[in-house]
C-alpha cells in the first residue's frame, strides 16, 4: 500500500530550492533545502537581502518589471553560489512560486550538454562567435526537416531562414546578452523549415566564454518548437478582438485602434471621424424571420459596409461590429468631416438596396451618428458619447439619415435628462391627465360616439403642455412607463364606468399599452392587477380596448401571446395600432386574436382619388373584414378623407375632423350631452 506523502515533504526532497514570495519580493515560505542554504532565516524576509550585494539592484529592478508579466527568470548569487531563479505568478493571485537551481558549474565550465538538458530544448546549437562557425545537433536538424549535416555549419544556416519581420528583435536580444544586460539570451522567432513551412521557435542560450575585452567567444543554446503555443495564442487573440459572426474587428479591437489613432493625431496631421451605424427595423426582421436570418443579414451588412470604405488614398477607414445590429466606422483623413459625409452617404445608399437572405427579400435602412476628433474631443469616451447623441438625432429625425454631432445635441441631451428627472415627479404631483378623443362610426358619423381613445397629457408647471412624442420615449427608456401605464388604465377604467353608469351602457375607452410594459411583465403573473381591478369595480372587460403595436406581435414571445389571450378572455378588446407601418409580414395575424386594426394616419393623409394610399387603405379594410376584424382610420382631417373611407366600408373614424382630445368634462358636454361630477384624471388615485 502506498502512503500519500504531504506536499511540503515532497517539496523538501527536491534538488531545487523552492520558495514563495509576494509582489514586493518578500519571502513568505521556503523548502528545507533553501532554508538550510540560508541558515534558516526568520520569515517573512526580503529575498534581495539574501543575494550577493552586486546582484541586489538588478534583481529588484527585474522583479518589479516582472509584475507586469506572469513569469520571472534571472541568474544571481545567493552568497557565492550562482542560482537560476525561475518563478511564476499563481493564477488569480499576487503571490509567486519559484525555484532556485544551482548553475555554478555551468557558468564556470563549457558544458554544452548540461545547458541543453536544463533548457529542455528540442535542438542544440553551439556557436563559436569569432570564428563564425556553428554546430547543430541532430535534433535541431530534424526539427526543421533536414538530415544531419545537410546544412552549412555557419550562423547564417538558420539566421538566413529566419522570418524577415523577426530579424530586428532577434538582433536586439542577442546584443542585450552579448553586452551583459541580460544573463540569458531568449528570443522567439520564425524559421522556415525544409518544406517551406514556418515554425515558431523559442531560442535560449548563454555566452560561456569571452575574450579579455569581454567580447563573446562561444555561445551555446537550444531551439524549442513553440508553433502550437503560438497557434493557440493567435486563436485567443482572434477571439478577443474579432467578431465571431462577421469577422470584423470587435469593440475591444476598435477601441485599441482609436486610441492609437488619437495618440498620432498631431504627428500624422490627420483628423478622425467616429461613425456609429445602427440598422433601422432590424429587430422586426430578427423577430419575424428568426435569428438565423438575422445573423445572415448582419453578415451581408458587414460586407456592404466594408465594400464602401474609401480606397482613394485621401482617407482610410475600418469597420467594426460593436454588438447586435450596431456597427462603427473609424475614418482617418485630412478633412474628416468631408470624408464622413461622403462615406456616410455611400453607406446609406448601400443599405437601401434589398438583401437576399435565406430566400427572403429583406429591407432595412441605417441611421448614422458622427463625431469628429479633435473638434468634438480627444478622448475615446467623449467621441463615443457624441457619436451616440448624433445617432439619436438621426433616428429622431426619421431614420435612414446621418447626423453630425453639434454642441446643441449635448444641450438637448441635458434637457432630456432634466425632463426625465422631472417626469418622475409628474405622476405623484398630479401633473398627468387624460384627454379623450371620439371614435365615431363612419356608417352614422352624426350619431353620438360610443368609443373614445384616452390620450396621455403632461402639464408641466414651467414648460406648459409637453408633447407625448417627447416624454413617452423618456418614460419607456427609464421604466417609468410601467407605473404611468397602470395609472392610465385605472383612470380610463374609472371614466368608462362613469359614462356607462350615466346611460351609455356600451361605451368603450381605448388605452395604449407600451411594449415596454409587456416586456416588464415577463416572468410575472399575467395581468392580474388589471383583470382583478375591473372585477372589483364591477366593470365589464369590453369597456376597455387595449391598443398595441405590430412590433410587439413580431417578437414571437409566447408570454406576450398568453397575456393577450388572458386580457381578451376577460372581455377586453385588442386593437392593433398604426397598422401598416411595421415590418411587411402579416403572419402574426394568424397567431393572435385581434379585434380591431387602426389604419395609420400616414395612409389616411395621402388619400386622393387614384392614389396609392387609397388602394392601401382599401386593401387593409378588405383584409381586416375577411379576417373578422373591424377597422378604425386615424388622423381624419378632411371631409374628403372621411367620405373616401366611408365608401370603402371602413367601420370607424378618428381625427381632428371629428374633434381633438379634450378632458372628460368637455367630452361629456360636447358629445354625450351629460354632466357628471368633475373627473379625477389629474389625480394619482
Amino acid at each position: 500500500m502506498v502512503v500519500p506523502v504531504p506536499l511540503v515533504e515532497l517539496l523538501d526532497t527536491l534538488p531545487q530550492q523552492v520558495w514563495q514570495a509576494d509582489a514586493t519580493g518578500v519571502l513568505l515560505w521556503m523548502n528545507a533545502r533553501m532554508a538550510d542554504a540560508l541558515g534558516h532565516p526568520a520569515l517573512p524576509a526580503p529575498l534581495a537581502e539574501a543575494l550577493h550585494p552586486e546582484d541586489r539592484n538588478g534583481f529588484i529592478t527585474a522583479w518589479q518589471e516582472a509584475q507586469c508579466a506572469d513569469s520571472f527568470e534571472r541568474e544571481y548569487r545567493l552568497g557565492q553560489t550562482w542560482m537560476l531563479a525561475q518563478a511564476r505568478r499563481l493564477p488569480g493571485s499576487a503571490l509567486w512560486v519559484g525555484t532556485h537551481t544551482d548553475v555554478t558549474h555551468r557558468r564556470a565550465a563549457e558544458d554544452v550538454w548540461k545547458l541543453a538538458l536544463e533548457c529542455t530544448g528540442d535542438g542544440v546549437w553551439d556557436w563559436h562567435v569569432q570564428e563564425q562557425a556553428e554546430y547543430f545537433s541532430d535534433g535541431l536538424m530534424r526539427l526543421y526537416g533536414f538530415e544531419p549535416g545537410a546544412v552549412d555549419a555557419t550562423p547564417n544556416a538558420f539566421d538566413g531562414r529566419t522570418h524577415p519581420d523577426d530579424l530586428e528583435q532577434m538582433a536586439r536580444d542577442r546584443e542585450a546578452h552579448f553586452s551583459g544586460s541580460t544573463p540569458l539570451y531568449r528570443n522567439e522567432h520564425r524559421v522556415q523549415a525544409k518544406d517551406g513551412s514556418w515554425k515558431w521557435v523559442l531560442s535560449r542560450g548563454v555566452v560561456i566564454a569571452r575574450d579579455a575585452a569581454g567580447r563573446p567567444l562561444r555561445m551555446v543554446g537550444t531551439h524549442t518548437d513553440i508553433s502550437e503555443r503560438k497557434r493557440q495564442e493567435a486563436v485567443v487573440w482572434q477571439q478577443a478582438r474579432v467578431d465571431a459572426l462577421t469577422q470584423l474587428p470587435n469593440r475591444r479591437s476598435l477601441r485599441e485602434r482609436i486610441e492609437r489613432a488619437l495618440a498620432q493625431l498631431d504627428i500624422r496631421g490627420e483628423q478622425l471621424a467616429v461613425m456609429f451605424v445602427d440598422l433601422d427595423h432590424f429587430k422586426e426582421v430578427n423577430d419575424s424571420l428568426g435569428h438565423d436570418v438575422g445573423d445572415a443579414l448582419l453578415v451581408q451588412v458587414a460586407e456592404r459596409l466594408q465594400a464602401r470604405m474609401p480606397t482613394d488614398g485621401v482617407s482610410t477607414g475600418v469597420v467594426a461590429r460593436m454588438g447586435g445590429d450596431e456597427f462603427t466606422v473609424l475614418l482617418a483623413a485630412r478633412d474628416a468631416e468631408t470624408a464622413s459625409l461622403q462615406v456616410g452617404q455611400a453607406l446609406l445608399d448601400a443599405m437601401s438596396a434589398a438583401f437576399e437572405v435565406a430566400g427572403e427579400r429583406v429591407y432595412v435602412s441605417a441611421s448614422i451618428g458622427v463625431s469628429l476628433a479633435p473638434r468634438d474631443g480627444r478622448e475615446i469616451e467623449a467621441l463615443f458619447k457624441h457619436a451616440d447623441l448624433a445617432l439619436y438625432e438621426a433616428k429622431g429625425a426619421g431614420r435612414n439619415r446621418m447626423s453630425l454631432f453639434t454642441p446643441t445635441l449635448n444641450e438637448a441631451a441635458t434637457r432630456r435628462a432634466k425632463l426625465a428627472g422631472e417626469l418622475r415627479e409628474a405622476l405623484p404631483r398630479g401633473q398627468l391627465q387624460l384627454v379623450y378623443q371620439p371614435i365615431l362610426s363612419l356608417r352614422s358619423p352624426d350619431a353620438p360616439p360610443s368609443k373614445a381613445e384616452a390620450l396621455l397629457r403632461w402639464r408641466h408647471p414651467q414648460l406648459g403642455e409637453v408633447s407625448p412624442a417627447h416624454f413617452v420615449p423618456i418614460a419607456e427608456t427609464s421604466g417609468l412607463i410601467v407605473d404611468i401605464g397602470n395609472w392610465v388604465f385605472r383612470e380610463a377604467a374609472a371614466q368608462a364606468l362613469r359614462w356607462r353608469q350615466a346611460g351609455h351602457a356600451q361605451f368603450q375607452v381605448s388605452i395604449n399599452k407600451s411594449p415596454v410594459q409587456f416586456r416588464s411583465e415577463r416572468g410575472h403573473a399575467l395581468q392580474p392587477d388589471w383583470i382583478v381591478h375591473l372585477s372589483t369595480m364591477g366593470l365589464a372587460g369590453d369597456a376597455l380596448a387595449v391598443e398595441i403595436t405590430e412590433g410587439l406581435l413580431l417578437e414571437r414571445d409566447t408570454n406576450v401571446a398568453e397575456r393577450l389571450r388572458r386580457l381578451r378572455a376577460a372581455g377586453l378588446r385588442i386593437s392593433l395600432d398604426d397598422f401598416g407601418t411595421g415590418y411587411s409580414s402579416l403572419s402574426y395575424l394568424q397567431h393572435h386574436e385581434i379585434d380591431t386594426v387602426k389604419i395609420d394616419r400616414s395612409f389616411v393623409a395621402g388619400l386622393a382619388a387614384g392614389g396609392k394610399a387609397l388602394a392601401l387603405c382599401r386593401a387593409i379594410v378588405t383584409m381586416a373584414h375577411e379576417l373578422g376584424m373591424e377597422v378604425v382610420a386615424e388622423g381624419i382631417e378632411t371631409e374628403a378623407q372621411m367620405l373616401a373611407l366611408q365608401a370603402m366600408g371602413c367601420d370607424w373614424g378618428q381625427g381632428w375632423w371629428f374633434g381633438k382630445g379634450v378632458p372628460a368634462g368637455a367630452f361629456e358636454q360636447r358629445w354625450l350631452g351629460v354632466t357628471t361630477a368633475p373627473s379625477a384624471t389629474a389625480t394619482t388615485r
